[in-house]
């Protein structure tokens, strides 16, 4: 029998289940889109999306972040961000939602601080 090969997590940030609210823009000036996360990290996010994103489509990204263990005020995080990877990887017309990875692009140190924070405190 054949030896299966197990990928390593290459990821240098944890990423956290979280179902945040997220608004996407895409940089043509399409229509925007209000979607929930699936999970998150300080490098990128992972969310549901209604319309096929094709991969290195650049977004406008508006997070809402709910308080530390979903009390307090929430806190809105903008970021552009570069579709890495969609699911399913062609656009299909039965596909009622496509899962979209996404890497932050043009990130401040405290955007990462900040979220990275929310990640940790949230674990």
């Amino acid at each position: 029998m054949g030896q299966h090969k197990v990928a390593k997590d290459t990821r240098r940030e944890q990423r956290l289940p979280a179902r945040l609210q997220i608004e996407l823009t895409v940089e043509d000036g399409e229509q925007s889109e209000v979607g929930n996360t699936i999970n998150i990290s300080a490098n990128g996010v992972y969310f549901k999306s209604r319309r096929y994103l094709a991969p290195l489509t650049v977004l406008g990204l508006r997070i809402l972040l709910s308080g530390e263990h979903g009390r307090g005020r929430p806190e809105r995080l903008d970021v552009r961000g570069v579709v890495v990877r969609i699911e399913p990887e062609e656009e299909q017309a039965d596909v009622p939602s496509y899962e979209v990875a996404c890497f932050f692009m043009d990130t401040t140190p405290e955007f990462r601080e900040r979220l990275g924070h929310y990640v940790q405190s949230n674990l």
